[in-house]
């Protein structure tokens, strides 16, 4: 064992409690980031960047005398965490409301939880944050002030933007995107879900580069190399753990999926859903969301099926 792996094994313990304080919060804090991100994919992706984030910044603020709310706190890493990353990647623009934009007009309350999706992508990051924040999850002017290092006017002031600015776009259209989810599916993924299907492991082992990763996304655990893979995750030994799962190919939310679809004595229900990066026809990446429980419920959701339970906790 390595330094950093006996670092990382000292580590556990800490990372199990503080898992289990934030978990009262998770499913709010997942659906503010697929308010923020649009998409189900990006959402997990900012839900694990936050937690990460979060866990990270505990021992640098330890010494501070402010306290630090579970929720507060989370929700202002995943804010800020958001925001730097828009303004990085250029997608909104970089204009910001101040305090002398307000205006005194009343407007009425509106439908954050159908508009968000299409509402983020015509304001600027501050001015989606504060709306879902007060719109959809009913936080006061002074607390997203707070979160935000702002002054109260200047929350309101981007508030009423905002919301006047939800009035001139559509509302988001959930069945266009039923619709451009019908995609014919790679050749590599039909091969994937025919040996996957036949409980072909030795197939399965075939498609894997030397180099190739598969990814817990829930743990922020890897498993680097085909070795290693076929050692863990694609080890024939879990046969009898999927006996009754076969896989399915979907488009969802602009990615291929594989879907894999567990068969009981009532109803199929929905077992895990996997993303897999492909490259010179062999697997480079491979993201299984089995344990990101917020993530499959919303899926399941979505797809009109049933959540089959967890079979074991990760920790």
């Amino acid at each position: 064992m390595t330094n950093l792996q006996a670092i990382g094994e000292e580590t556990k313990d800490i990372w199990i409690k503080y898992w289990k304080i934030v978990q009262p919060y998770r499913n709010q804090l997942w659906h503010y980031c697929l308010r923020l991100t649009g998409t189900p994919w990006d959402a997990e992706d900012l839900l694990q960047d936050t937690l990460l984030k979060s866990f990270a910044s505990l021992s640098a603020l330890s010494h501070r005398q402010q306290k630090l709310q579970t929720k507060s706190y989370l929700f202002r890493v995943a804010s800020n965490h958001w925001i730097d990353q828009c303004r990085k990647s250029g997608r909104f623009s970089s204009q910001e409301i101040e305090e002398n934009d307000i205006k005194e007009d009343f407007i009425d309350p509106l439908d954050a939880n159908e508009a968000i999706l299409s509402l983020v992508k015509n304001l600027t990051p501050k001015q989606a944050v504060v709306f879902v924040l007060m719109e959809s999850f009913q936080f006061k002017a002074k607390e997203v002030a707070q979160l935000l290092a702002s002054t109260e006017g200047a929350i309101n002031g981007i508030l009423n933007r905002a919301r006047k600015k939800l009035t001139e776009i559509r509302e988001f259209d959930r069945g266009k995107m039923k619709n451009a989810n019908v995609i014919a599916q790679s050749e590599n993924v039909k091969e994937f879900i025919a040996a996957y299907n036949r409980m072909d492991f030795n197939g399965l082992a075939n498609m894997l580069q030397e180099n190739a990763t598969f990814s817990f996304v829930e743990m922020n655990s890897k498993e680097y190399g085909k070795e290693t893979i076929l050692k863990y995750s694609l080890n024939p030994n879990h046969l009898e753990e999927i006996q009754d799962v076969h896989a399915i190919h979907q488009y969802l939310f602009g990615k291929e999926t594989i879907i894999f679809i567990k068969k009981t004595e009532h109803e199929p229900m929905l077992y895990d859903v996997n993303t897999i990066d492909w490259q010179d026809g062999k697997i480079a990446n491979w993201d299984c969301y089995y344990f990101c429980r917020e993530f499959m419920r919303y899926m399941a959701e979505y797809l009109e099926l049933s959540l089959a339970p967890v079979d074991t906790v990760w920790y």
